[in-house]
């Protein structure tokens, strides 16, 4: 991917526009590439007193509608390239598992929740491992999670949102490049799984 946008909307704007769960805003994101035959973008929400912050990375430069603030740039071909950054991660942590007749639980199955803080903290880690990083345990932030439910052709759903923060070291540029651009964990279409990076 190769753009960044930060995209404001006050909260009057959001309302007028319905963009009232994560699958509202996905919709009308996407409306910012209209000639994309498919998702190829992550975002992330931040939510203040005054408005809406968006953090959009695209594989194309978006099409900026006529709602909200956009400010969008190009990702320079060496940012990726330093070996230490701050990050923040929204994501939605989740495990296979499969149970069997005496409630015993083997991964591949159906997914579940990860939401003991031990267990987040494991998650992290092994995608971590998986994705060419390594994170500063003595750094590492994580908040409990939280529900973001949201409406889909009728139906409610529910994510589990959890914030990462802390440091990260890189291991493997080709891998954590990879990694930025496509997300971390699931439901990416809603908001989740954007590395946000600061080079220490």
């Amino acid at each position: 991917m190769k753009y960044l946008s930060r995209i404001t909307v006050d909260h009057l704007t959001a309302a007028r526009k319905r963009l009232n769960d994560s699958y509202a805003w996905h919709k009308a994101l996407w409306r910012a590439f209209p000639e994309a035959e498919s998702r190829n973008f992550l975002y992330r929400i931040e939510t203040s007193e005054a408005a809406f912050r968006v953090y959009l990375l695209s594989e194309q430069e978006p099409k900026a509608p006529d709602w909200g603030r956009w400010e969008t740039k190009p990702v320079s071909d060496g940012f990726l390239k330093h070996p230490r950054f701050r990050f923040r991660l929204c994501a939605n942590p989740t495990r296979r598992y499969l149970q069997d007749g005496r409630g015993s639980r083997f991964e591949k199955g159906k997914r579940f929740v990860v939401a003991d803080p031990d267990e987040l903290k494991k998650w992290l880690i092994r995608k971590g491992e998986q994705s060419g990083f390594v994170v500063e345990e003595q750094t590492l932030q994580i908040s409990p999670p939280i529900s973001q439910p949201f409406y889909k052709d009728g139906r409610k759903g529910n994510h589990k949102r959890v914030e990462f923060s802390g440091v990260l070291n890189v291991t493997d540029t080709a891998k954590f490049t990879e990694t930025f651009n496509h997300g971390i964990g699931s439901a990416k279409a809603f908001g989740f799984g954007l590395l946000v990076l600061q080079p220490v």
